[in-house]
């Protein structure tokens, strides 16, 4: 595996906000269902809704009667799905959504509301089957739990439940709520019609607004999909506008990724069944809507008088930066800082031996590389931003900079001492100090001074002895003031004076007294036996 795959590898693993990767369960599972203990791993996510238009079992039963040759039909459609998780509505049973779902692929969950009395159909006259609302998941999807909300049928008969379903992500649980909602209210304001239908709608969303409440202060991931009977693409649309504010008037995380696309049925282009999702990262993630359109869509060749609605959740595709691309790709990168530290090695044989000298350092991209940071943030469409680097740096999975370690073993191998001056933050010494030691750097509180950065550094800048926030330290190293880490005590200050005999950094204020704006190239060129700098195109004081 070459140095970027590794680089990209470790890069997503700690910064992605969101793959899917799902091992399997049957936990609440329908009877008949099976464990899989399989564990795959990707970075997307497809769910699906779908009406099924009076799902039966068998299939030649109730208001939706099919043959073998439909059967067959709606087989194939559902696998050109391509889905991971599929919620359905109007089916009859387990047993009727195994015929198109079969159990070794698939877990049923059904909503467990109690049947109703079966009415008689007005086009065949047969017996109604149940409607109820039901979740087909992948087996390869691990499924913490579900639970039927039985407050959204208003103990009225016909009215279907609720169904929540939570599954596991490497970020933490998801939760899906699965809905058919109150037919026959159509209008943009629901709250204005009298109607029977739309007054029963207004009951619903009082607990489907609840619910997104709740799950808006969770500040957890969560998707509403189903037959919402209602128009909901309009942002005019009331439910729209209830469901995207939140009861303290903060606007919520809410978001209807199907909201740009068109009912598949010839004579109902406003669309009913939509996929929201709320809770999800800012970015990194792309929201891939479709509708699936049957091979015959004249209105009575349907498979159902609803087409599936899926929406793939999917980690965004960007690419490195140039600067990090050469930083972790080039062959000329590593060249130059082997290069400058096989120069600073042979510097150092011009050092006087003395009791007290050191060499200062700065630590990022001087000694430790964190091109995988950036790799991360480049692969996953983000800046840098104080969270994200502070948990990089705990990680503690940077690695070195290439040649440092046989500069640094020849520092300490001639008596000399280590000044490491870094700008992270001083809170995290412990884990530069645990980095640094898994990698084999020798620091020892005999040996090596490391300092992070405190407010003081700032302040302390006055334009005359200190120009950059790194001279104060530099000079607590040289009168021996430093308050050192120490793995134990946290500080100490038992770092005799020292005479700084040469500085190493990738920036030029890691030198004393040097700012970007006002360096005079010539004169720290003539410093070459006391002054190395190591390429750093990624970011820096320009």
């Amino acid at each position: 595996m070459n140095r970027l795959k590794q680089l990209q590898r470790s890069s997503l693993a700690l910064c992605c906000t969101l793959l899917f990767a799902c091992e399997s369960t049957d936990l609440n599972a329908a009877p008949t269902s099976k464990a899989h203990t399989s564990e795959t791993q990707a970075t997307s996510l497809t769910v699906t809704t779908w009406n099924t238009e009076h799902l039966a079992y068998p299939l030649t039963d109730g208001c939706r009667p099919r043959s073998s040759e439909e059967l067959a039909r709606l087989k194939a459609y559902v696998e050109s799905l391509d889905s991971d998780i599929v919620g359905l509505q109007e089916v009859a049973s387990v047993e009727a959504v195994q015929q198109l779902f079969p159990k070794k692929d698939w877990t049923v969950y059904l909503s467990e509301r109690p049947d109703n009395e079966p009415y008689t159909c007005r086009d065949s006259g047969a017996n109604s089957t149940q409607q109820k609302v039901a979740f087909a998941v992948r087996n390869n999807q691990k499924v913490v739990g579900s639970k039927s909300l039985s407050e959204f049928a208003l103990d009225r008969r016909g009215l279907r439940y609720g169904l929540e379903l939570t599954i596991d992500t490497p970020s933490g649980n998801m939760t899906l709520l699965n809905v058919h909602m109150k037919s026959g209210c159509f209008v943009d304001d629901y709250t204005r019609s009298d109607t029977d239908a739309c007054q029963t709608l207004a009951k619903q969303v009082v607990f489907l607004d609840q619910w997104v409440e709740q799950k808006e202060s969770q500040k957890t991931p969560y998707m509403i999909l189903g037959d919402f009977n209602h128009r909901l693409s309009a942002p005019y649309n009331k439910l729209t506008r209830t469901l995207s504010n939140n009861s303290d008037n903060s606007a919520s995380n809410l978001y209807n990724t199907t909201e740009d696309l068109i009912g598949c049925h010839p004579y109902y282009p406003a669309p009913i069944d939509h996929i929201f999702v709320g809770n999800m990262p800012e970015s990194g993630l792309e929201f891939n809507a479709k509708t699936h359109h049957y091979e015959n869509m004249e209105p009575d060749a349907m498979l159902s008088d609803h087409c599936a609605t899926s929406v793939e959740i999917a980690q965004q595709q960007f690419s490195l930066d140039n600067s990090v691309k050469w930083q972790t790709q080039s062959a000329e990168y590593r060249f130059l800082t082997t290069s400058v530290y096989n120069r600073a090695t042979e510097a150092l044989k011009k050092v006087e031996p003395a009791n007290n000298w050191v060499v200062v350092m700065d630590v990022d991209e001087t000694v430790l590389d964190n091109s995988a940071y950036q790799v991360g943030l480049n692969l996953t469409g983000k800046g840098y931003s104080p969270a994200t680097w502070e948990q990089w740096v705990v990680s503690e999975k940077a690695v070195l900079v290439p040649g440092v370690k046989q500069f640094i073993d020849a520092v300490l191998s001639k008596g000399g001492k280590l000044g490491l001056v870094t700008n992270r933050g001083r809170h995290l010494d412990k884990h530069t100090w645990a980095n640094l030691k898994a990698l084999g750097i020798p620091v020892s509180t005999e040996n090596t001074c490391l300092l992070g950065r405190v407010d003081e550094d700032k302040s302390a800048i006055d334009g005359a002895s200190i120009k950059n926030d790194k001279d104060l330290r530099r000079q607590q190293i040289s009168n021996g003031t430093a308050s050192c880490f120490h793995p134990t005590k946290g500080r100490h200050t038992d770092f005799p004076k020292q005479s700084i005999v040469m500085q190493v950094g990738d920036n030029i204020e890691d030198f004393s007294g040097v700012l970007q704006e006002h360096a005079d190239v010539n004169n720290l060129v003539e410093q070459k036996y006391q002054l190395f700098l190591l390429p750093n195109p990624m970011y820096g004081s320009w």
